[in-house]
């Protein structure tokens, strides 16, 4: 059985979360989390040994197709309607740090 949560742990993770709970919401959340735990508990009970993981348990086909590049804007069109070109590229604000 999962070890029992307590209410300081459900203050601790919401503190760590930056998240204010009403005594209320701290109850309710203490209770879904510790169902959560104990079917966690019932999950590490099946046995496994010997099973193969599963990576999804529905077999996928792939189907490829050949790449068919198009061209599909005119480059020249764009960039003279951009604000500002350079180089062949927009040039656009920084968004990034130094």
């Amino acid at each position: 059985m999962a070890e029992r949560l307590t209410e300081e742990t459900v203050q601790k993770i919401a503190d760590a979360a930056a998240i204010a709970l009403t005594d209320e919401e701290r109850q309710t959340i203490l209770k879904e989390l510790q169902e959560i735990l104990d079917f966690v508990d019932v999950l590490r009970a099946v046995p496994v040994d010997g099973v193969e993981p599963t990576v999804h348990p529905v077999p996928l086909a792939i189907f490829m197709r050949e790449d068919e590049p198009e061209r599909r804007h005119d480059r020249e069109a764009l960039l003279a309607r951009a604000p500002e070109a350079e180089g062949g590229f927009i040039r656009v604000p920084r968004v990034l740090g130094d």
